[in-house]
């Protein structure tokens, strides 16, 4: 073992408000334990993509072309993907098969398409509904393979109908109560939408609570790094604000290697249309789970690489190698304190820490 320490240099200014082009550094003390606690998401956690939405309404829920998913292959980043250098206090994205690939569509009426993909798992893909519902008997999935076999993605090997999801979409629903009434920690107010800097949040010891305002405008991240940082047992959920999509463009999302878990950190959207609410392209993900709780928005991702969980009611891939990052509720939860720093400036955030050789 080896300890790495720093030394605090740290602007303290305006409680509560963030802006990243007036502010360097903003600590916030911890404030009272929420009086709203969170229900598990046990059953939800064993898939990476949960489609939810009624084919009715939004199409197709579940379509993912070319690639893989519960495997990436090919070293960080992959061919044609173009995104800034990850940080040297990135945690490592996995490369290999990670064996978690299942993909839960919840609807009794909602259907999925595959082209071209290499799906490793447990379970494969579970449907509610019928499978002459969720594959057309098949017809919605072309060239598509199961648990790196060889063997033709079918309803003898990984489509599965039928399958009882009760408990994913009774997790799904209660926390769709329960998250917008969490207190609220921190507030980063982007005014133009522009997330236009590498942002690294340093989180301590239980559940932050990070909400974002745009002024209506939607939030755009360009060319940039945003890393998770902290100890095993820190956590954040990011609320986009509900007039705003989130997109990403030739950016990375991702934790640190300080020892926060690969499984606790989630942004969530509520916004209530049929757009693109988390729309993403030529990214890394790694530790960072997406929850979509409207009833028509879209997550959509082009050309990305690492480890998420995408729960919404159409999920749109293309060109993917993903495995699964799950956000495990923490334990009930108790605000933390957060600390924000800048890339490249001079203010560093004081710690001391143990981590393997």
């Amino acid at each position: 073992m080896r300890t790495r320490t720093g030394i605090l240099c740290a602007l303290i200014v305006s409680i509560g408000v963030y802006s990243p082009i007036a502010l360097v550094v903003l600590l916030v003390a911890p404030l009272a334990a929420s009086a709203t606690t969170l229900d598990s998401a046990i059953a939800s956690s064993k898939y990476l993509l949960i489609g939810t939405g009624d084919a009715g309404v939004v199409g197709t829920s579940t379509v993912v072309s070319n690639f893989e998913v519960g495997r990436n292959s090919e070293a960080v980043p992959m061919g044609g993907l173009s995104v800034p250098a990850l940080p040297g206090n990135a945690a490592t994205v996995l490369v290999g098969i990670g064996g978690d690939g299942d993909v839960a569509i919840t609807n009794t009426d909602g259907t999925i398409n595959f082209s071209n993909v290499d799906l490793y798992g447990d379970m494969g893909v579970d449907c509610a509904g019928t499978l002459a519902v969720c594959t057309d008997n098949g017809g919605f999935v072309s060239n598509s393979t199961f648990t790196g076999t060889g063997l033709a993605l079918t309803s003898s090997n990984g489509l599965n109908g039928g399958a009882d999801l009760s408990a994913v979409t009774a997790e799904m629903m209660a926390l769709m109560i329960e998250i917008p009434a969490l207190t609220g920690d921190q507030t980063l107010n982007f005014s133009d939408g522009l997330w236009d800097t590498d942002l690294t949040f340093n989180l301590a010891v239980g559940l932050t609570v990070i909400d974002i305002t745009t002024n209506s405008n939607d939030l755009v991240l360009n060319d940039e790094n945003l890393l998770f940082n902290g100890s095993a047992g820190a956590f954040a959920i990011v609320r986009v604000p509900d007039e705003a999509n989130f997109n990403a463009n030739n950016s990375n999302i991702i934790i640190g290697n300080g020892g926060i878990g690969f499984n606790n950190i989630l942004f969530t959207s509520f916004k209530d249309d049929s757009n693109a609410h988390f729309n993403f392209n030529n990214t890394i993900l790694n530790g960072v789970a997406f929850w979509d709780f409207s009833a028509e928005g879209e997550i959509h991702l082009d050309n990305a690489q690492g480890c998420t969980q995408l729960m919404g009611a159409k999920i749109n891939l293309n060109d993917v190698r993903l495995t699964n990052c799950a956000f495990v509720i923490p334990e009930p939860a108790t605000s933390s304190l957060l600390v924000l720093g800048l890339a490249g400036l001079a203010a560093v955030a004081s710690y001391s820490r143990s981590r393997p050789d």
